[in-house]
């Protein structure tokens, strides 16, 4: 289960096999049982149909760049090995991103499934995937059923997994008859939250209202991934109904019709950081939380891009940042010792990606190994940010992490003993997930952009590959 962004390769490289958190067996029961997660939302379908479970693998990184083809190998070999474990089964039941790619530009999910599907030809085969998904033309001829994503943030996770195990066992008992129906749109959409008010929510509702219609099964409108420059990318609707395609291509149609009517209103307004912290001062009391909407780890970005912290430390109002991915100023902090005070290098170690390093003074605060529980999106599932520091430049409290990851939530703060509402700005790697985890804590929530290879203006990211050719980064692109 993988995002991977084509556009961060030339800067990080590939994903490797230690970037990957693996589970198999007994031990992803007890990783995913009881949690707001895809494959936690399939035990929960499984248990209250009294299906006998055969857990075979499950492997997940932090979106990044594509995944190196040898790592790919061996995680798709110990899948194979988990699945011949199981024997033979009625249901697969998978987890898959649906914008995975295998460097250069190989679809990781098409792989995935076809591999599935040369071992148990006869199984029904359920897939859920992320809203974000460039979802691949072999689709339908794969998978027995799909669902995606509606909400983003993604707090619907378990609800759609838990559909897609529900529908696939009613398969494989005879009570239905699926039929995948795909339609790829020549456009992708910027990172679009369904907040109030959105044009996203709409589009979410619109779905929504379809699957309440007799006979659709499921219906899911995928945003895509702008930032893999692959064949696979572009927004896409898939629909399922039982036993109906003229029906399932009549749904797919009109979701796609809305969306080229409407597609000019998910332009993004950008907002400077500079112009972030300016505006978040300007307004009412309370803690403001600002998204670093260009260099968010949960879209592949490096994690240590420095332009939102360069603006926060330009200001003398309490603020803390969450987290700078930076292994080195962690292992400098570590040998200093809480207490501290030291001279470090922050951020800005993977050059157009991250902006220029901060060079400061700062005092460790704290120290800790990083591992927290998430509270909202995937609320129950453990994250491992790796060793931290929290280091006091001014002003500010810095959390530097050994582990590029996105913050959902406060947990990593509270790991850190910052309370949100101690300060007037809180910053975070995240450009909408945050919303959901800190909806108690902010009094407003904003997302600042800067240059980046993952920024929301995705228009203005240089590219060379298919995707230059869809909306918005071309304004003829067709309605397909």
């Amino acid at each position: 289960m993988h995002e991977s962004s084509t556009l961060m390769t030339d800067y990080l490289g590939t994903a490797e096999l230690s970037a990957f958190s693996c589970h198999r067996g007994t031990g992803l029961l007890t990783e995913f049982t009881g949690t707001a997660t895809v494959t936690g939302g399939y035990l929960t379908a499984c248990a209250e149909a009294g299906a006998e479970v055969r857990p075979a693998f499950h492997a997940r990184a932090e979106p990044g760049p594509a995944v190196g083809p040898a790592t790919y190998r061996a995680l798709r070999d110990h899948l194979a090995e988990g699945i011949a474990a199981a024997g033979d089964c009625d249901v697969v039941l998978l987890d898959l991103h649906g914008a995975g790619v295998v460097a250069p530009g190989r679809s990781l999910d098409v792989d995935v499934l076809r591999t599935v599907r040369a071992l148990l030809p006869r199984a029904v085969v359920a897939v859920t995937m992320d809203l974000h998904a460039n979802v691949p033309a072999e689709l339908p001829e794969l998978a027995d059923i799909v669902t995606g994503f509606h909400e983003y943030p993604h707090t619907d996770a378990a609800d759609r997994s838990r559909l897609a195990g529900d529908l696939a066992l009613a398969t494989a008992r005879g009570d239905l008859r699926p039929t995948v129906r795909l339609r790829r749109l020549p456009m992708l959409l910027p990172p679009s939250p369904t907040v109030a008010g959105s044009p996203a929510r709409e589009l979410r509702d619109l779905v929504r209202a379809i699957e309440q219609r007799p006979g659709v099964l499921a219906c899911t409108v995928f945003h895509g991934f702008p930032y893999a420059d692959t064949e696979q990318a572009a927004t896409s609707v898939v629909t399922v109904t039982d036993h109906d395609p003229r029906l399932a291509g009549e749904c797919c149609d009109e979701v796609a019709d809305w969306l080229h009517g409407h597609r000019e209103r998910f332009r993004i307004t950008l907002l400077e950081p500079e112009e972030a912290v300016r505006t978040a001062l300007e307004g009412g009391p309370g803690t403001v939380v600002v998204g670093d909407g260009s260099d968010n780890p949960g879209c592949g970005g490096a994690g240590d891009s420095t332009h939102l912290l360069r603006a926060l430390l330009d200001r003398p109002e309490p603020s803390c940042f969450a987290t700078l991915w930076d292994p080195p100023a962690v292992e400098a902090a570590t040998t200093a010792g809480v207490g501290a005070t030291l001279r470090l290098r922050l951020g800005g170690r993977h050059g157009w990606a991250s902006g220029p390093p901060v060079e400061a003074e700062g005092t460790v605060r704290a120290l800790t190994d990083g591992t927290i529980v998430q509270s909202a999106m995937r609320r129950g599932k453990r994250a491992d940010f790796g060793p931290c520091a929290r280091i006091t430049v001014g002003a500010c409290d810095v959390i530097v992490a050994a582990r590029r990851r996105q913050v959902l939530d406060p947990e990593i703060l509270l790991l850190h003993g910052c309370l949100p509402e101690r300060y007037r700005i809180v910053g975070v790697k995240s450009v909408n997930h945050f919303r959901a985890g800190f909806a108690g804590a902010a009094a407003r929530m904003l997302v600042a952009d800067a240059p980046g290879p993952t920024a929301r203006g995705i228009e203005h990211i240089p590219r060379s590959g298919p995707t230059r050719l869809l909306w918005p980064m071309s304004t003829t692109a067709a309605a397909g």
